[in-house]
């Protein structure tokens, strides 16, 4: 699942763990990949590509602590400055978006979801839209 808002929500008591990355930092893929890599801590073996990307979302830790120290029930990736995503790859933003489909899709009996943020949500909707990928209400998922 992917979320679209202005800004994150509060996540104490939910039981999710959230990492945060910068989509200034990912306006290529190689700079998704190595945001990803950092904010999720993937393993040294990592192969900087998008198969290993692939595996490495689907093969997440599932016993994180959550902030208030219990186990996690759901993992979230919080994209802050969204609309800068992929902004110098823009043909790349549909192979991104399948990926979240497909990370979320693994983890089908826990919760997964990519929420992101952005001071201008319609435009990051709209770039999203024109690859195919409706964004949903972080409030009525998250």
């Amino acid at each position: 699942m992917t979320a679209l808002s202005s800004s994150a929500p509060s996540l104490f008591g939910t039981g999710w763990v959230a990492r945060r990355v910068d989509g200034e930092a990912m306006r290529t893929v190689d700079g998704v990949l190595d945001s990803l890599a950092a904010a999720w801590r993937f393993p040294d073996h990592f192969g900087r590509n998008r198969d290993a990307l692939d595996d490495c979302m689907r093969d997440l830790p599932t016993d994180l602590p959550t902030a208030e120290g219990g186990p996690s029930t759901g993992l979230l990736t919080i994209v802050v400055h969204a609309g800068a995503l992929l902004a110098d790859a823009p043909d790349e933003l549909e192979w991104f978006a399948e990926s979240v489909d497909f990370w979320h899709d693994h983890y089908h009996d826990r919760r997964f979801a990519v929420l992101l943020t952005d001071d201008d949500p319609a435009a990051v909707r709209d770039r999203w839209a024109a690859v195919g990928t409706q964004l949903t209400d972080p409030t009525e998922e998250i």
